[in-house]
């Protein structure tokens, strides 16, 4: 069998996700941690959360959210936000004084 070259060979040093980011300092070259936190908006208020959705420079359209308001709990995709409501692909119109949680999702989940 022919022998690869090191380029193309598989390397079994391969990151594992472990809620861990590394990154290697310019200087050392040595290799160390960060903890990544998922929970750094959690104390932020509904208005808040959708204030940071809808005024960021990517386009904010079509985002992956779970919403619960009024006992239920709706997994949807965020279309816009009028005055005093969340409208949804789904065409639901939401009124942001009944919403009691919302999580933004990865767009891989």
């Amino acid at each position: 069998m022919k022998q690869l070259p090191p380029i193309f060979k598989v390397s079994n040093s391969s990151m594992k996700d472990t809620n861990r980011k590394y990154y290697y300092e310019k200087v050392t070259n040595t290799r160390s941690f960060k903890d990544v936190s998922k929970d750094k908006d959690q104390n932020l208020t509904i208005e808040e959360k959708l204030d940071k959705i809808f005024k960021t420079k990517r386009y904010a359209f079509n985002i992956p959210v779970v919403i619960e308001f009024a006992g239920k709990r709706l997994d949807t995709y965020l279309a816009l936000r009028k005055n005093d409501a969340v409208i949804t692909l789904d065409n639901d119109i939401i009124p942001i004084s009944t919403i009691t949680s919302l999580e933004i999702k990865s767009p891989s989940q």
